[in-house]
């Protein structure tokens, strides 16, 4: 009974390890997907899906038809704030992510963003 039992647990084992060493899967913290620098948005949540990179240090009055309102999920890989806004030409309800800080959209910010703004809400 005790072979069987070894012979089980480590049959999982061997599984599990499989699972987590398959090519392809890769946390968005390891992935390329973002590069530094760049301000990341997700299409999905913990980073996942597809991403749109912006160039740090130009504002974004309108992320455009393709990612407005797509967003669940930002990554700030500059070195300096960034105000995320609902609406287009900086209106609407915001907040501000910090520089290397990773946000889930919650609420209100899930699916709506629509504006970016460079070195915070309401930035010279």
């Amino acid at each position: 009974m005790m072979k069987l039992r070894t012979t089980f647990v480590g049959a999982v084992v061997v599984a599990s390890a499989a699972v987590l060493a398959s090519p392809g899967v890769a946390s968005a913290g390891s992935s390329p997907a973002c590069v530094g620098g760049k301000i990341c948005l997700f299409d999905g949540h913990n980073l996942t899906g597809d991403v749109r990179q912006l160039t740090y240090g130009v504002d974004v009055p309108n992320i455009g038809s393709t990612w407005n309102d797509r967003a669940s999920s930002v990554w700030n890989r500059a070195d300096n704030f960034v105000c995320i806004y609902t609406d287009a030409n900086y209106r609407g309800y915001h907040f501000t992510v910090g520089p290397g800080e990773k946000q889930e959209l919650l609420f209100g910010f899930d699916n709506a963003v629509t504006s970016l703004e460079y070195g915070g809400c309401g930035a010279p």
